[in-house]
């Protein structure tokens, strides 16, 4: 499976880890250079720096034609509805996860197609229960 991941933090490193040990291509696009090193060490990740977070030519350079799933996971909820609609809309990316903060944003988007998980401490095996199904 081919991951292309949005956002750099805890949580992602934790899930880009997990599914790069399972075998799983796993491609990391964010703002954050620190968070990408650290990734970059890891077999099986590909960093990616952005410099402006909403262009398309990033989802490109990081394979969305062909990613069997796009995780919208930065600090924004509006940049990760943007990406997600793009990926899922404009990519035809076969599973599309969202992370949303904000409970009205999570509604709205869940409306609009979008498979939508929000905070709580059990996020990655939630986002982990979305990949699967």
């Amino acid at each position: 499976m081919r991951a292309l991941i949005l956002g750099c933090d805890r949580l992602t490193i934790g899930l880009a880890t997990g599914l790069a040990s399972a075998g799983n291509q796993v491609i990391v696009l964010s703002q954050d250079r620190d968070c990408l090193e650290r990734l970059a060490e890891e077999p099986g990740i590909i960093p990616i720096l952005i410099t402006e977070p909403s262009m398309q030519d990033y989802l490109r350079e990081g394979g969305v034609a062909t990613a069997d799933v796009f995780l919208a996971l930065s600090n924004d909820d509006h940049q990760n509805a943007l990406m997600a609609q793009i990926a899922h809309h404009i990519f035809n990316v076969p599973k599309v996860i969202c992370h949303l903060s904000n409970p009205q944003l999570q509604a709205f988007y869940k409306d609009l197609g979008l498979d939508v998980v929000g905070y709580s401490m059990g996020l990655v095996q939630e986002i982990g229960r979305s990949i699967e199904s």
